[in-house]
């Protein structure tokens, strides 16, 4: 079940981003998103949209909006992980809302895999400004076929 999340949830939620953070960004330092459990605590969960997927009482995954169509998050528990939690979630968002963009490192594969194959395209590139990696400003509009994909030598 998906649901709006409640403040009771922000424990679980936070878990679950630091775990599948660490898991997914190997080319960058754990204790880099350590650091920034505070800043997503206090500031993004409290002005992020957040909604849960929940099975049997246990939150497996969620997804955050920033300023409703940018989407700030989507981690799913890495033992969840390739179950379509993360597409139901993708899929929950976008009923209503016509376009979407969201960034996400070069250097995840993973996940940039599983955007494009959500139909996200890469827009643009640029470097983190902490921790200098490339990172994908990557958008997605309802109907929306054509957009610049070739971001790596053999993509077509």
């Amino acid at each position: 079940m998906i649901r709006k999340a409640t403040s009771a949830d922000a424990e679980k939620i936070l878990h679950i981003w630091l775990n599948a953070s660490i898991a997914a960004h190997s080319f960058i330092k754990a204790d880099y998103w350590h650091s920034l459990l505070p800043e997503i605590r206090n500031r993004y969960l409290a002005s992020a949209n957040t909604y849960v997927f929940e099975d049997k009482r246990q939150i497996k995954g969620f997804i955050a909006l920033m300023d409703d169509n940018f989407i700030g998050a989507l981690f799913v528990h890495p033992s969840w992980q390739r179950s379509r939690i993360g597409t139901k979630l993708l899929r929950y968002v976008r009923r209503r809302r016509p376009n979407m963009s969201l960034r996400v490192f070069a250097q995840n594969k993973n996940a940039l895999r599983f955007y494009q194959s959500q139909g996200f395209k890469a827009v643009s590139e640029n470097l983190e400004t902490v921790t200098h990696a490339p990172e994908l400003l990557m958008a997605w509009a309802q109907g929306c076929f054509s957009g610049y994909t070739k971001v790596f030598a053999g993509d077509s």
